[in-house]
This record gives C-alpha cells, structure tokens and sequence, in this order.
C-alpha cells in the first residue's frame, strides 16, 4: 500500500477513535469538578518535579514517533468480519456494526448506559519495521487502551478501581492485554464502567479488539467484561 493510501487510512482510523463522541450513562449526567492548587516548593523538590515530567515528555515523544513510524510503514488491514461475528454471538446488548477503512466498530447500548467495541487486524508482514515484538505489543497497546478510556465521559485513571496490564511473549507471537474497572458516585447516582485493549501478534498479523462500557447498573458493566473476554477467546494465538 503506497504511503498516501496508509496516510489516508490513518487520518480516518483516528477519526473513528476520536469522532465517535464519549461514552455515558443515558440517564444521569455527572459533572467533574477538578481544582488544583499551587503551594511553595524547595529547590529541591522543584528540580525533581521538573526532571519527572521532562522524562514523561521525553517518553511520549518516543511512543509518538512511533505511532507515526507504524502507520506510515507499509501495512494493511485485514478482514475481522468473522472474528467479529462468532464473538457477538449471543449479544445481550442492542448493537450496530460498522466497517470502514479496515476496522469493525461496534456500538452498543444497554437499558442503562452504552459504548462500543473497535475490532482490526493489521498485516505487518511488509511493513519493513524494526521494532522488536514485544515494544509493538506494548506501544500500540498503550496506545489503544488510552484512545478507548478517554471514550467514558467523565471518567479518567483516578476512578479506576483496578487497573491490570500484561504483555507476555513466546517465541515468534506475542500477546497484550490491560483492562480497568470503574466504580464512581457523586452522592445521587453511581457509575460503573470497563474498558479493555486487547492484542495478539502472530504471524506478522496484529490483532486488536478494544472497547469500553459505561452505565448506572453494575449488571450491564459485567456483561460488557464476558463480552471482551469472547473477542479474547475468538483471536487466534
């Protein structure tokens, strides 16, 4: 696929991440508050703050080059239409699906809140990178995890009440996996949500399925979970 085309791909892949709006409850409508306040430091402090958040910066100007690096490496999608069917079997949640530019992306509504599922697979076979497997693993991962939380409006790392992440290898495949549970309440309403990332890279092919829930009823939350550990058991290790 010529640089253009994967160009094109990528500036309409993201939108799908980002236009899709946010995820809530249809219900309730929580607004967060967030003050910060700025006290005297020492010197000391004050330097150790500083080379903190140069490293972070430093970190995401590496995993941002990379991103850029891997989509504009020779790669393409390819079809989960299958993958997508066999897990959705059985689906409690109202659902519609749509495909475009190589990714299935499912939404979901429940009786009390909503979201949605993004499903790719990615041939890596050409892509000419040099990267080991597991930083692609990692990187992407991450990278995915980050776009599908920021989808639970209101929500953000604080109100997570676990938070699990494992990247684990075995000779020429490897295997990404994070999840986080939500369980937040102003003093009227609670919410309770589940996002999760998870990915496969086998056979120069790197599958991922990644997708958050959120709602008023804690049923609907563990109904989400079952159903990302279906996409789970349906990509090929």
């Amino acid at each position: 696929m010529k640089a253009k085309a994967l160009t094109a791909i990528l500036a309409a892949f993201m939108l799908t991440m980002t236009a899709c709006g946010t995820i809530s409850p249809p219900i309730q409508n929580a607004v967060t508050e967030t003050t910060t306040t700025t006290t005297a430091e020492s010197i000391h402090d004050s330097a150790a703050s500083s080379g903190a958040e140069s490293s972070l910066e430093d970190e995401k100007i590496k995993t941002d080059t990379f991103i850029a690096e891997f989509f504009d490496s020779d790669i393409s999608f390819v079809d989960t239409s299958e993958l997508v069917a066999e897990a959705m079997k059985g689906c409690s949640f109202d659902n519609e699906i749509d495909d475009s530019n190589g990714v299935q992306k499912i939404t979901l509504k429940g009786t009390n809140g909503g979201g949605s599922i993004e499903v790719m697979c990615i041939d890596l076979s050409k892509s000419g990178l040099s990267y080991d497997m597991e930083y692609i693993l990692e990187n992407l991962g991450d990278h995915y995890f980050r776009q599908t939380a920021a989808q639970m409006n209101g929500i953000t790392a604080d109100d997570f009440v676990s938070d699990y992440r494992m990247t684990s290898s075995v000779v020429s495949k490897g295997k990404y996996q994070r999840y986080a549970s939500v369980q937040k309440t102003d003093g009227m309403a609670s919410q309770f949500g589940y996002t999760e990332t998870y990915a496969v890279l086998s056979e120069n092919k790197l599958t991922v399925a990644s997708g958050a829930f959120l709602s008023s009823d804690m049923m609907e939350r563990q109904s989400f979970s079952q159903l990302m550990s279906k996409f789970a058991e349906n990509v090929k290790y």
